[in-house]
């Protein structure tokens, strides 16, 4: 895919992840005052609109250089961000004025020969009115290309720079904005949400998924604060990953970025197509666990269940199949037995063959459309095997695919007892599938056309 990517670099807390949030045009990236919020790269694609003509960017947020945390992690992942950019965004303070740490990182990035390959501009964040426009003054010693004063908070200078960073390309590298067909499929490309509570791999599969290593990896739960975008392409379908952070019990998940983090998972699932729901196979199902499989089903999200480190579980003795697992992990958590299981590990990347089918099957049955027609004379029919207390079905329509959700006139709803409804539920599995989705159903009175 021909698009632009644009990697925004800078030691930590000048408001890298502001900018990140104004340039994609949402709020996406972790905003918090604590240095080392960011530890991986965080892509998006989005399109801006620049003097009435659209432009297809693929924006990268990275952690800050200089951190003590993570510190060597975090810069392997700035310069696989600054090997993919074509333009690097430097950040630094403009309330704060150059800091030593502003120099190394520059003097890191001139001896990688980034000043060389890529287009630079200078970023002074912090700049909130014209009468502060003195500070750039500050940096001029810092003999960067351009220099552009930006408020990522009160968003202002952000509009300019878009166009001064097209105007540049067109000048210089005006190959990136040719037109590319193909950047449409990647805005439309299904996000899978790589879910579960803290250390039981996620990160770790999404590597092995990757064939890079994308994502920071450490043995520290809760390493992974901010839910990470990956755009890949598996076999002829563009896709989009999403790492979430692990999601703690709440009882156990203190203030400030942890809470932050089980906001972005939440968020994550609401922007998800389907969920990938990792268990740690050598532990087994937990309360935990049953509580993200409902928060998956709250939000109408289809998903798969991946048992993870299956591996450690085989060597432990214990001597479960994967069948007596299966009913274990369903049995605990019934109301998602309609979602497929598959058993690996990720660490060894073994057993996840068969997941990009599974994932793009589970897709494709999502999007099956059942007219009203079919659905109607079906419910008619179906209903009178199961109905105790004698419903009539007079219609019925799908209204939805996300998730599938199907609408019953009937003559009475107080006369659907639950068991009718899960029976109906059930059915429809039966006859159109929609694996690894869950099924909506609503009941509400109506009228009989039949009759005269």
């Amino acid at each position: 895919m021909k698009v632009t990517t644009i990697a925004i670099v800078g030691r930590p807390n000048v408001g890298k992840s502001s900018i990140f949030n104004r340039l994609f045009g949402k709020k996406r990236a972790l905003v918090h005052d604590m240095p080392g919020v960011t530890r991986d790269r965080l892509i998006e694609i989005t399109e801006w609109w620049v003097r009435a003509k659209p432009y297809t960017m693929q924006i990268v947020d990275t952690g800050g250089l200089e951190g003590d945390r993570f510190a060597a992690e975090i810069e392997d992942q700035v310069n696989l961000a600054l090997e993919s950019a074509s333009v690097v965004l430097f950040v630094v303070d403009g309330q704060m004025g150059v800091h030593p740490d502003d120099m190394h990182v520059l003097k890191s990035l001139k001896r990688a020969g980034i000043f060389e390959k890529k287009l630079i501009f200078g970023i002074v964040n912090k700049i909130d009115s014209d009468g502060h426009t003195s500070r750039l003054d500050d940096f001029h010693g810092m003999k960067l290309p351009s220099l552009h004063p930006v408020s990522a908070e009160h968003n202002l200078g952000i509009d300019d720079l878009k166009e001064k960073i097209i105007e540049r390309i067109r000048e210089e590298r005006p190959e990136l904005l040719e037109s590319d067909t193909e950047s449409e499929k990647w805005l439309e490309a299904p996000r899978i949400a790589i879910i579960g509570k803290p250390n039981v791999g996620k990160s770790t599969l999404i590597n092995h998924l990757l064939g890079e290593h994308r994502m920071v990896v450490s043995p520290i739960a809760g390493t992974t604060v901010d839910a990470v975008d990956s755009l890949i392409q598996w076999g002829d379908h563009p896709v989009i990953l999403i790492d979430t952070a692990g999601i703690r019990k709440r009882s156990k998940t203190e203030q400030g970025v942890e809470v932050l983090s089980v906001i972005q998972s939440q968020k994550a699932l609401e922007r998800a197509d389907l969920a990938i729901l990792v268990l740690d196979g050598e532990e087994g199902p937990t309360d935990q666990d049953e509580k993200i499989g409902g928060l998956v089903e709250a939000n109408g999200c289809s998903l798969i269940i991946l048992v993870n480190k299956w591996d450690t579980q085989k060597r432990s003795g214990k001597g479960f199949s994967q069948e007596e697992a299966r009913d274990r992990i369903y049995e605990k958590m019934q109301f998602i037995r309609y979602a497929p299981m598959i058993f690996g590990s990720a660490l060894k990347g073994r057993g996840f063959e068969d997941l990009k089918a599974l994932v793009f099957d589970v897709l494709e049955q999502k999007k099956l459309k059942l007219s009203t027609k079919e659905l109607s004379e079906w419910a008619k029919r179906a209903i009178e095997i199961h109905n105790p207390k004698d419903a009539k079905v007079y219609m019925a329509h799908q209204s939805g695919r996300h998730p599938p959700t199907f609408v019953f006139h009937v003559n009475d709803p107080a006369k659907l007892h639950f068991s009718l409804q899960r029976h109906m539920v059930n059915v429809i599995r039966e006859k159109w599938g929609y694996m690894g989705s869950p099924i909506r159903t609503v009941f509400v009175k109506g009228k009989n056309s039949n009759r005269d």
